[in-house]
């Protein structure tokens, strides 16, 4: 007869027989008795968690002929219980979705067959295993079957990956959780087969592989089955650790004693001795974290749980090296093999990664670094900041404006160089505000504006600023709604106001909105009184008519004479004269003008 592995010859022939899982079997065991069998269960939970040995035997439990209905426990001896074990009952369909996940596969094994009686049994039933597999499509074809199948079919559909089952299929099936084994459990399981074999086994041995099983029956008797292989009749914990490439208790409690010293050449010792056994690196983190949780567990204080968990010798050596470490520092080394398990898949140089983690392991050294970590963050930077280079405005921004402050008197000294102060932010900032330095820095602004609201922005971004009267920023509209939004709205406008006042550093500036036309009809205000139009000689006759060709003369010598002579005195008015006497006087006064304006004499008249 061919060999048959450990976990297929100790499958769970019966609801007694499956262990760990008391909420499903009860409840399938209730709703068989009730008579209340649904069309569709959905097992779902980690691997090798018993949900395929489960569906076999609800499939049993359905078909069982021991009896005229279906019962709560099959009998395993009838033809059909015997049938469906083996795997020959045509009624019974196992399904592997992993390998079959199209929809013509759904359609040619499901779909079709689905509205057949059953042959031989009471029951059709269809096991689909990693049922998640399945197209999109798949799940489509099969979703009006699933939910309104004829009264002779049953679908037992199992995953390892519940979410990724379709929400409309979920909400079809009665779910069933499977948990994980417990460790007691595990080794409970590892006990009887060992027994079954005819073998021994320390308990350490048996722990080992309950651990390294992970939560899994059929790891553990796979791993156990390794073991088996490995050892010559009794099986002991250095055996177990051999075969499966884990770190001994011996190895790790060296380990942790080195690390608990604080002697770096004990930790790389240690860690040489792991990389050379042939140990694998990973395997060595996960088992190094499975022992530093127990002592977690002894240093937090949960001392029943960890006895539950161990033996009474390994509680009594555990306990005492727990306490160079408290629970703070375990966490910290938790973190760190973690840490080490997500780069080991990133680099070839296992032994250097594994002794880098086992010194950053030592709480000397993490205790500094994060000390260090903390003075670093908390420390104040002794060099002035540099501003980002997206906030980064050429020229001169305003300077902020400070109190009066008592200082003392500069000194007379010269400084040497290593004792000079670092340079202040003084040099950033420009004397005094003016209407360039609003230009330049309107770009800010509207970033500023952009940052705490778009709307804002597309407003204060439609005006241009005109000019800066005082501390009023003139900014012209191109039509008068975007003007009102801000010229008539004082919320808008004192929220526009304080943003400008953040980024210009300054304080009281305001904002005036107008029209482009209107900015064009104000005419500009002088800077300076102009020169005056003319400079009145003594030698010039007395006039009273001030529009004449001598009223504007402003050749560049009478500038000049009257920027450093002088105000001319006070004309005073001749007094009248005869009308033909004052004609020809005005006309002699022209004339003596206009050869004095081009420098020339009379050559001829005309007669008048």
């Amino acid at each position: 007869m061919a060999y048959v592995a450990l976990y297929r010859k100790y499958r769970s022939q019966s609801f007694s027989e499956l262990m760990g899982q008391d909420q499903v079997t009860r409840t399938l065991q209730n709703a068989i008795k009730s008579k209340r069998i649904a069309h569709a269960y959905l097992f779902h939970g980690a691997r090798g968690c018993g949900k395929t040995s489960t569906a076999r035997l609800l499939a049993r439990a359905l078909n069982c002929i021991s009896q005229d209905s279906p019962v709560s426990e099959p009998c395993g001896v009838c033809q059909l219980c015997v049938s469906i074990r083996d795997g020959a009952c045509m009624d019974v369909v196992e399904i592997d979705a992993a390998s079959k996940t199209g929809i013509d596969d759904v359609r040619e094994q499901i779909i079709e067959n689905v509205q057949y009686a059953p042959t031989e049994a009471r029951y059709k039933v269809y096991i689909i295993d990693e049922v998640h597999d399945l197209s999109s499509k798949a799940f489509d074809a099969l979703l009006k079957t699933l939910e309104e199948p004829p009264a002779h079919v049953v679908f037992i559909l199992a995953t390892t990956e519940w979410h990724k089952v379709p929400i409309t299929i979920r909400s079809r099936c009665q779910p069933f959780q499977f948990k994980r084994g417990s460790l007691q459990d595990l080794m409970s399981s590892v006990q009887n087969v060992i027994t079954s074999e005819g073998y021994t086994a320390d308990e350490e041995a048996i722990l080992a592989v309950a651990r390294g099983a992970e939560g899994s029956w059929r790891d553990a008797l796979s791993l156990l089955e390794q073991v088996v292989a490995y050892s010559e009749g009794h099986i002991s914990a250095q055996t177990v650790h051999k075969a499966i490439g884990s770190v001994g208790n011996e190895s790790l409690i060296q380990i942790v004693s080195a690390i608990a010293s604080g002697d770096m050449e004990r930790v790389l010792a240690a860690a040489g001795d792991v990389a050379e056994s042939g140990v694998d690196v990973r395997q060595a983190l996960v088992t190094l974290s499975a022992y530093l949780r127990d002592l977690l567990l002894i240093s937090a204080g949960a001392k029943k749980t960890a006895q539950a968990e161990m033996s009474a010798e390994r509680y009594t050596q555990m306990a005492a090296q727990a306490t160079s470490f408290t629970p703070a520092d375990l966490l910290q080394m938790l973190e760190a093999l973690a840490s080490a398990e997500r780069d080991l898949r990133f680099t070839n140089q296992q032994r250097v990664l594994l002794e880098r983690t086992l010194l950053r392991l030592m709480p000397a050294n993490f205790v500094t670094n994060t000390r260090v970590a903390v003075e670093t963050k908390a420390a104040p930077s002794a060099l002035p900041t540099s501003p980002s280079p997206s906030s980064a405005t050429p020229g001169f921004v305003p300077r902020p404006q400070r109190t009066a402050v008592a200082t003392a008197p500069l000194r007379e000294e010269p400084v040497e160089e290593e004792d000079a102060s670092p340079p202040t932010e003084a040099s950033k900032y420009a004397e005094e505000m003016t209407i360039e330095v609003v230009r330049r820095s309107w770009s800010r602004i509207l970033k500023e504006v952009e940052r705490k609201s778009p709307n804002g922005f597309m407003v204060l971004k439609a005006g241009n600023v005109e000019k800066l009267e005082g501390k009023v920023i003139l900014l012209s509209f191109t039509d008068t709604f975007m003007r009102d939004r801000i010229q008539n709205k004082p919320d808008q406008r004192h929220f526009f106001e304080k943003h400008i006042n953040s980024v210009l550093n300054v304080q009281g500036y305001t904002l005036r909105c107008i029209l482009v036309t209107e900015a064009q009809a104000q005419p500009p205000k002088p800077s300076a009184a102009p020169p005056p139009l003319m400079e009145v000689s003594e030698e010039a006759p007395k006039r009273t008519t001030p529009n004449r060709i001598a009223d504007f003369d402003i050749g560049a010598s009478g500038r000049e004479d009257s920027a450093s002579s002088p105000p001319p005195a006070p004309v005073v008015a001749p007094a009248p004269k005869p009308p033909e006497e004052a004609v020809s006087d005005a006309h002699t006064a022209l004339v003596n003008d206009v050869l004095s304006l081009f420098e020339g004499d009379i050559v001829a008249s005309e007669p008048d």
